[in-house]
């Protein structure tokens, strides 16, 4: 609470004295769009919260708050129109909103307050996980670690435990520790460091011993949907095919993913698809060789970091939640999200991710270009 009123006491007077929107002006002014992220939407985040993912959640109400301050700011467009604005180099005053993987809840509950005020979005989705009942490795991955770690008087151990009964190097004690603090915490551990068949390997680990849980609303949309909402202007985009982190696999996994998911929407939307959301924003430079040849015209990352080579291809975006511009209460605070849409916080939580070289660094990877371009 100490830490909201000190960032809201920072943020009013920034924003009072028209310093944040200057400092806006000069971001958005140029080749920078203001691009928006959610994810789920929900009726109670405080509810929904105990089960689920804290930061990937927002509020009906909260969204519709932030949203009437991007639309008195900013004229919202749609992806495709920012994609032409970017192309021509104007998209100061506009902005784009946008959500990842595909929820249904954002059909239930995001969908009518977009179409009450006349708002388009893209949907970036996970092509395997439309219209079936399976959750989301990550959102599985939480669920479980919620039942293991309260569970055990060592979490740490537990954790190392996990790690060997998978075949998977232990990390340091230390790492452990500090993975074990909380749900969230262990989560990362797993995202950070392995790759989705691993990932998976704990899941099936966990879930032989505390079965399989049951989730909280986070199945995903279903095509009948995805039909409903396009003629309100819900654009869809991809999210790759399963969700593997693309800096985590190999180059050919990289293709199946990025390529096999356009495919697949391509097919069933009949309309071609050009916008990619890499998962969890990640992407290093074989990720952007496989997205260029792939054919994807626009792709998105979660952090403020552009590769020179590819410059539409690495599109910052600003992920919100519940909590991304509060109070000392915990209501929404004007002052803090004119502050946060401007980029005035980004060095306060700068980007940890590791990119990868530039494509001229990597000369197999820009023989693959020179074959695909």
């Amino acid at each position: 609470m100490l830490r909201r009123f000190l960032k809201s006491t920072l943020a009013l007077g920034l924003s009072t004295s028209g310093v944040a929107r200057r400092l806006a002006s000069g971001r958005h002014g140029g080749d920078a769009p203001l691009i928006v992220g959610y994810h789920r939407v929900v009726q109670d985040f405080d509810r929904s919260a105990r089960s689920a993912i804290p930061s990937m959640l927002i509020s009906a109400r909260m969204l519709e708050q932030q949203l009437d301050w991007l639309g008195g700011h900013y004229r919202l467009v749609s992806l495709q129109e920012m994609g032409q604005r970017l192309l021509e180099g104007r998209t100061a005053g506009t902005a784009a909103v946008t959500f990842d993987d595909g929820y249904g809840d954002v059909y239930e509950n995001a969908f009518p307050i977009l179409v009450r005020k006349g708002i388009p979005a893209t949907i970036f989705v996970v092509s395997e996980m439309i219209g079936t009942p399976r959750s989301l490795s990550h959102d599985r991955l939480y669920a479980l670690l919620g039942r293991a770690l309260p569970d055990t008087a060592d979490p740490a151990g537990m954790l190392g435990g996990l790690h060997r009964a998978c075949g998977l190097r232990v990390p340091d004690p230390r790492v452990l520790a500090r993975a074990a603090r909380t749900n969230f915490t262990a989560l990362r551990l797993f995202l950070d460091t392995l790759p989705q068949p691993a990932i998976l390997a704990v899941i099936a680990t966990l879930e032989s011993r505390f079965g399989v849980p049951g989730g909280d609303g986070d199945r995903a949309l279903t095509w009948e949907m995805i039909d409903a909402m396009a003629p309100a202007g819900v654009s869809i985009g991809s999210h790759g095919r399963t969700h593997a982190l693309l800096t985590h696999v190999s180059q050919e996994r990289k293709h199946d993913e990025i390529s096999g998911s356009r495919r697949m929407l391509e097919a069933r939307l009949g309309t071609p698809v050009e916008h990619l959301a890499y998962p969890d924003g990640r992407f290093d430079s074989g990720t952007l060789v496989a997205t260029a040849a792939a054919g994807y015209r626009f792709a998105y990352t979660a952090c403020a970091h552009r590769d020179a080579a590819f410059p539409l291809l690495t599109l910052p975006r600003r992920i919100l939640w519940e909590r991304a511009a509060v109070d000392g209460r915990g209501a929404f605070f004007a002052p803090v999200f004119d502050c946060l849409v401007g980029g005035l916080f980004d060095r306060l939580s700068p980007c940890r991710q590791t990119h990868g070289p530039g494509i001229d660094d990597r000369p197999q990877l820009r023989a693959e270009w020179s074959r695909t371009a």
